[in-house]
């Protein structure tokens, strides 16, 4: 804090000096104006940051601001329902003139990551824009997220995947839907975030502990999927989209439509839907009997938005049923073994759209309501309420007909309520403060004629938080959060007597966050964050007890598990040379988690379902710590060469590996980009080669089977776009495997059994149409 407080003094100290050394006698002069209809903005703030000079605009949009030292200076525009506007000017200048686009921020959720220049000031972040979901069509979310640095997958064979983070995964990667925290039966390694990543148009995921923003489950980062910005005049637009997929022999569509309201202004709705079936997948020299996917999902929102008043409905539903490889469900222990020694999956069947057990449904509702007030020109209060049902069923192989009964039936019920204050306290301090209830209730439906894998459970938890934004100077801005978090775990489940066990936990959290941003030179920026989180222990991870139907494994909990404490430190340097030919983005990060929970491989068991491996919850205190590169070079105006790579070392507090850690890998493509070409325009051609390490950071015999050996796989893609009537076509091409190789990933639970999947190849076809304004 000293320090802290040092850095500060030193930095007012030379700006006071700098300023000292020349008369500031310039002033600037300007007008503020709406960038779509030309109106003047009243009451617009303009700042020159650094300075503590500013000034409002009067009825005409005009400002005045006097006293100024000549140079270089920095502008820093405000409106409320506004992005905020940043550009520098040369002292003395002429008149300048400032457009803004009145609307963008009205309607954005709580988060708005993708626009506002005080949010994750200190973390490390990055995007998947509106295109590069457009070019991954037809893939799951966590196959989307997989494409970014330091950002991998949690398999469960072909359809089965979930993110993981800087070497963690799980309940400490926190989703947020539309702005709404993401709350699905996501505790087991084969449930996958129950929601359409194609109900949004951008996708931000923040690569470090950011508890104090969003809560305990963020302890290892986050991903946002956003809302989408309504249209706020009338007139329709939309998309349509179709996919066909080889591997699984499917395909898909998806699609919207959206406008305003003739009449309303500011009154804008959006429908969405989207739909997808593959039969089994195919590995290199066989089929993955039994891993079909059929799944769906339809959006409707509405929101009204004015200068100073928003209100937003928001609804979605998602179903899907997918099925479990079956040669992971062996009747005996030698089978088993042998199959793991094997390498060759005891069960192939002939290609088929038919999903039998093992198998999964889930359905997840999703409904949220948002209000917001503009209280003065800067200051916001934004109320969130919203309401989600998730509805699981997993079905196991079982005697006499008794398949379409299924063994686990869990129905999850959350109320989440949301208020957040916006605010700006002088010049220079900005930020916002609010407070997060959650109320949950997880029950076992009667009649799967099976002992419940995790017991009927009730969890309330109450959490605040204020995070503060300071921009020191007009290079660097620094932030401080804290949040405090209380959480209630009410457990009722039956012991092998028969007799009914009630029991409560309590947990008290709390969390801390510093972070600063620096502009060392317009090319290069360096974020620095330091952040405390603590999470509380799942309630599957205190109570499991019994076959996972889906993971093919049986889990036991431990009731003594206390939670985790994580200390972490994250780098992130952003250079962009001025000339633009070049870029490099590197993360290098590094964690302390006292506590860390896994599950630990603890040997076979015999059941009269089969037999299966074990694995018990365990903790230990762990240190992570690795980095994440990505850079691109243009070669020249049409050719690119573009480079990803990461790394992960995790060990336990006694030196030993930690087990689950993703593979040292690279990432090399090479990119042809043409403007146009006849009709057609926004060629692009790309050749991916990716290189996954033999993981050698491992204790021998601590797993069933050793890492799998180093794999590689060649990709490419495809994509052009051409004007149709009064629309716009854009065909895609994308292949993966593109040598039928046949690899297993550390990072899959299936491959204990079987290799991953084969060649595939994916072609889409996409038209757009009316405006989207």
């Amino acid at each position: 804090m000293h320090h802290g407080r040092s850095l500060f003094v030193l930095f007012w100290l030379l700006a006071a000096l700098a300023q000292a050394q020349e008369p500031c006698t310039h002033e600037l002069r300007g007008e503020v104006i709406d960038d779509h209809d030309g109106t003047r903005l009243e009451l617009a703030e303009v700042l020159v940051v650094g300075t503590g000079r500013s000034a409002y605009t009067d009825e005409q949009g005009r400002f005045v601001i006097t006293g100024l030292c000549g140079g270089e200076q920095v502008i820093k525009v405000v409106h409320v329902g506004c992005a905020p506007v940043t550009l520098t000017v040369q002292l003395p200048s002429r008149p300048i003139r400032v457009h803004m686009e009145h609307h963008s921020e009205q309607l954005k959720d709580v988060e708005v990551a993708r626009k506002r220049p005080d949010e994750n000031v200190g973390q490390a972040h990055e995007e998947i824009d509106t295109e590069a979901l457009e070019n991954n069509t037809g893939r799951s979310l966590g196959e989307l997220l997989a494409t970014i640095p330091g950002v991998n997958t949690l398999n469960s064979g072909p359809t089965i995947s979930k993110p993981v983070i800087h070497g963690v995964s799980g309940n400490r990667v926190l989703i947020l839907n539309q702005g709404v925290r993401q709350e699905d039966q996501q505790w087991g390694t084969e449930h996958s975030p129950s929601l359409d990543p194609f109900s949004t148009d951008r996708i931000t995921v923040v690569k470090g502990a950011a508890s104090v923003q969003y809560g305990s489950d963020a302890i290892g980062g986050v991903v946002i999927t956003e809302p989408v910005e309504l249209p706020r005049k009338p007139g329709l637009s939309g998309q349509v989209r179709a996919l066909g997929i080889s591997n699984g022999r499917g395909g898909g569509a998806l699609g919207y439509l959206q406008g305003g309201v003739r009449g309303l202004r500011g009154l804008g709705w959006r429908l969405q839907g989207s739909g997808r079936q593959v039969g089994d997948a195919s590995a290199a020299r066989y089929t993955l009997s039994n891993t079909g996917l059929r799944e769906a999902g339809i959006s409707a929102s509405m929101g009204y938005r004015d200068h100073r008043r928003q209100a937003a409905l928001y609804y979605s539903w998602f179903g899907r049923e997918l099925g479990i490889l079956r040669a992971a469900h062996i009747g005996n222990l030698t089978d088993l073994q042998s199959a793991i020694i094997s390498g060759e999956p005891w069960y192939v069947a002939d290609f088929g759209y038919a999903i039998d057990a093992p198998r999964q449904t889930v359905q997840h509702h999703l409904l949220k309501a948002e209000a917001g007030y503009a209280v003065s020109e800067r200051d916001r209060l934004v109320l969130t309420y919203a309401y989600q049902a998730n509805d699981r069923q997993e079905y196991d192989i079982r005697r006499a007909g008794r398949d379409a009964r299924p063994a686990l039936d869990l129905f999850l019920v959350t109320h989440t309520g949301e208020a957040v204050f916006k605010h700006w306290i002088g010049n220079k301090l900005h930020g916002k403060v609010g407070g997060l209830f959650v109320h949950q209730n997880n029950s076992n439906q009667p009649g799967t004629g099976v002992r419940p894998l995790i017991p009927d459970h009730r969890k309330q938890s109450l959490g605040f938080f204020v995070a503060e934004h300071y921009p020191v100077s007009a290079k660097v801005e620094v932030e401080l959060g804290v949040r405090i978090e209380r959480a209630e775990l009410s457990v009722s489940k039956f012991d092998g007597d028969g007799a009914l066990i009630q029991r409560e936990h309590r947990f008290n959290n709390s969390a801390i966050s510093t972070g600063a941003a620096w502009n060392l030179k317009d090319s290069l920026t360096i974020r620095l964050n330091v952040s405390t989180a603590y999470r509380a222990p799942h309630v599957s991870e205190l109570y499991s007890e019994g076959l996972h139907h889906g993971a093919a494994a049986i889990e036991q909990g431990d009731a003594t598990l206390k939670g985790e404490q994580a200390l972490k430190a994250v780098v992130d340097l952003s250079w962009v040379p001025r000339r633009g030919r070049f870029k490099a983005d590197l993360t290098v990060h590094a964690s302390r988690i006292d506590g860390f929970i896994y599950l630990r491989p603890d040997g076979y068991r015999l059941t009269i379902r089969g037999a299966f491996p074990v694995f018990t919850y365990t903790a230990t205190d762990a240190l992570i710590a690795g980095a994440d590169l990505s850079t691109e070079l243009a070669l020249d105006s049409a050719w690119a060469w573009l480079l990803r790579a990461s790394t992960v070392v995790g060990t336990k507090a006694d030196g030993e590996w930690l087990l689950q850690m993703p593979s040292d890998r690279v990432e090399n493509t090479v990119r042809w980009q043409r403007a146009t070409s006849g009709a057609w325009k926004s060629f692009e051609v790309s050749l991916a080669d990716q290189v996954v390490f033999h993981q050698v950071r491992y204790e021998a015999g601590t797993d069933f089977a050793p890492p799998p050996a180093t794999y590689h796989l060649l990709g490419c893609g495809f994509s052009a776009r051409r004007s149709l009537g009064r629309g716009e076509c854009r065909l895609g091409l994308r292949a993966s495997n593109l040598f039928n190789a046949a690899y297993r990933d550390l990072l899959d639970r299936f491959r204990y059994y079987a290799d991953a999947r084969g060649l595939d190849i994916a072609v889409w076809l996409t038209y757009s149409f009316g405006a989207s304004d």
